[in-house]
């Protein structure tokens, strides 16, 4: 409990912290180099897109630069050709293309017709500047302003004009999750308030996990949400308070995973005493170490990866293969090792428990690497609604099941966590579950 308050605390001092110096303006020096990236954003095929801009020069200087919303195609051959000598000549091919340019420090308020292709676009800075009487690029000097550019959908609601297509209906699947997740907490600790005060019992370890991890699940969702509420707002919201929800999230799935491991080898349903812990801890510490590198790839490809590459999304990096093949590895252990207990288990309604975690592991260790294959078949921009309501709705239906199993008005007939209390359960309340064991 000590560590949840404290965990709680460094959360909530963080996220304050994001929130009195979030930052919603940027800085440009021609400098730093021809091509600044500023923004990705997913298009709807033959939909509209509001560009607003407001810029405040830093240097005496009437120097200009070039504003741009360009196509995926244009975007690549811009990040090819602005790294040679004398790039700036070698865009003269490139000009129909960027039919969408603005010569800026100066304010822009632009209404952009897309094409009939949903894909990405990208808004960038160019350090050349098209000079229409000689019909070239040319190089521009060194200026320096401070921006703030939002680009928003036409039409859409609060809800969804300031995310990009991929992102679009992103609030409400997060908002009941949360909901959801809350309301699995308050039964989770319902339940142990009853084992407390009717039963005078202290929650077992594997229930205390149980709960963490829901607390984690719920702090986690919730800080995604506030990151988003405000996004909704002002189209900058508060990434770092998201990335400590994600963080939070993805501990929460180590949490479970490690239950699951508990639970396949029959601790508390079979056997009392853990054999064999050395490798289960090895095989779930390479677990946390694969979820924390594919964490921080999450966080570098939202935050750093648009200005060196142009892969589209998170899952089809290695990161995100690395920590979807160890799942699929992972996954023959727990059945070997649930098989096992299996065998071991002469009581008909645990044997039933077993075959419900069986179905249940194919499923929660399968259901990732198999979306992500189906999903290449499909356009890149639907991907991140569908990874996510995905997950989330097998996440839920494995703590549903939890939940449910952890409930101590009969956990006591499969689990030990009250062996003591066992003999002198009444047979009307043994009588009353025998659906559990057909």
């Amino acid at each position: 409990m000590k560590l949840n308050v404290c965990l709680v605390a460094v959360i909530l001092f963080h996220a304050t912290q994001a929130a009195l110096f979030r930052q919603t303006s940027y800085t440009y020096d021609r400098k730093d180099g021809k091509l600044r990236f500023i923004a990705k954003f997913g298009i709807q095929a033959n939909a509209q897109v509001d560009l607003h801009g407001t810029f405040n020069n830093r240097t005496a200087t009437n120097e200009s630069v070039t504003l741009a919303f360009v196509s995926y195609q244009t975007w690549m051959e811009l990040n090819r050709r602005l790294v040679q000598p004398n790039n700036c000549s070698m865009m003269a091919n490139l000009t129909s293309k960027i039919s969408n340019r603005w010569s800026v420090p100066s304010a822009v308020s632009k209404k952009i017709d897309a094409n009939t292709v949903t894909e990405y676009w990208y808004l960038v800075f160019l350090g050349c500047i098209y000079v229409d009487a000689r019909s070239s690029w040319q190089d521009t000097g060194g200026t320096q302003f401070d921006y703030a550019v939002t680009l928003m959908n036409v039409p859409g609601d609060v809800l969804t004009q300031q995310f990009s297509y991929d992102m679009k209906g992103v609030v409400i699947v997060t908002l009941v999750a949360t909901f959801a997740y809350l309301v699995l907490l308050a039964f989770q600790v319902a339940f142990g308030m009853y084992d407390c005060i009717y039963l005078k019992t202290k929650p077992h370890l594997l229930v205390k996990l149980f709960t963490s991890l829901l607390l984690l699940e719920v702090g986690g969702q919730g800080l995604k949400l506030v990151h988003m509420g405000l996004y909704t707002q002002d189209g900058v919201g508060l990434a770092p308070v998201s990335h400590v929800g994600a963080g939070l999230v993805i501990l929460g799935d180590c949490f479970l995973v490690l239950l699951f491991l508990l639970i396949s080898k029959g601790w508390q349903l079979t056997k009392a005493v853990l054999h064999f812990k050395a490798l289960m801890f090895i095989l779930w510490g390479l677990y946390v170490v694969f979820s924390a590198i594919f964490f921080a790839w999450m966080v570098v490809f939202q935050d750093v990866y648009p200005f060196t590459t142009c892969i589209d999304n998170l899952y089809q990096t290695w990161a995100a293969w690395l920590y979807q093949g160890y799942r699929i590895l992972l996954l023959p252990y727990c059945l070997y090792e649930l098989w096992h207990s299996y065998q071991q288990e002469n009581s008909p309604l645990v044997r039933n428990v077993y075959r419900l975690f069986a179905a249940s592991f194919v499923v929660w260790f399968g259901y990732l690497p198999l979306t992500v294959a189906l999903l290449y078949a499909v356009n890149l921009l639907e991907w991140t609604r569908v990874i996510l309501s995905t997950s989330l709705f097998f996440d839920l239906a494995a703590n549903f099941i939890l939940v449910l199993l952890f409930c101590p008005l009969w956990s006591d007939y499969y689990f030990q966590f009250n062996s003591h209390l066992n003999t002198i359960v009444s047979a009307k309340r043994y009588t009353e579950l025998k659906f559990l064991i057909r």
